[in-house]
C-alpha cells in the first residue's frame, strides 16, 4: 500500500478502516496480543466481580439485620419515622444486588458472524455497560455502608 501524506483512513478489502501508524516497534506484538487477552477476559472478570460484590452485598445484609432483629439495636420507645430511618442501608445494598444481577445476566447478542466491526462494537458496548452496571452497584453498596455507619451513630447518639 503505497503511503498517504495525510494520514487519511484506507478501506480494505472487507470494509475495514486501517490508519497509518509509526513504525511498529518490537514488543508491539507482546502488546497487541495483551490487548487481545484483555479483550476475552473483560467480560468473564465484569461477572466474576458482580459475583463477589454480591457474595459481599450479603453478608453486609445477613450484619444489619442480624444487628437491628437480634441485638434491638432499634428503640422500642422510638416513633415510626424513626424506625424507618434504619431501612435505607438495606434498600442501597439490594438496589446494589440488582446492578449485580444485571452484570451477572446473560443476554442474548444478534451479532453478524462475518464483521469484525459489528462484533467489535457490539462486544465492546457490552463490556461498557456490564461495567458502568458494576460500578453502580459497587456506589450503592457504599452508600448503604455510609447510611449505616450514619445510623449507629445515630443510634448511639439516642442512647448517650
Amino acid at each position: 500500500m503505497p503511503d498517504l501524506p495525510n494520514n487519511r483512513a484506507t478501506p480494505s478489502k472487507q470494509a475495514e478502516v486501517i490508519y497509518q501508524s509509526a513504525q511498529s516497534e518490537p514488543d508491539d506484538d507482546f502488546w497487541l496480543e495483551q490487548a487481545n487477552k484483555l479483550i476475552v477476559e473483560s467480560l468473564p472478570a465484569v461477572r466474576e466481580a458482580a459475583k463477589s460484590l454480591m457474595t459481599g452485598l450479603g453478608a453486609l445484609q445477613g450484619i444489619y439485620l442480624g444487628m437491628l432483629g437480634f441485638a434491638k439495636f432499634i428503640p422500642e420507645a422510638a416513633q415510626w419515622w424513626e424506625k424507618a430511618m434504619f431501612f435505607p442501608p438495606l434498600l442501597c445494598w439490594m438496589l446494589g444486588l440488582y446492578q449485580c444481577l444485571k452484570v451477572a445476566k446473560t443476554e442474548e447478542l444478534t451479532i453478524y458472524r462475518n464483521s469484525p466491526a459489528d462484533i467489535r462494537q457490539k462486544l465492546g458496548d457490552l463490556a461498557k455497560e456490564k461495567q458502568r452496571e458494576l460500578d453502580l452497584a459497587f456506589y450503592w453498596m457504599l452508600g448503604g455502608l455510609a447510611a449505616a455507619f450514619l445510623l449507629v451513630a445515630l443510634r448511639m447518639k439516642m442512647t448517650g
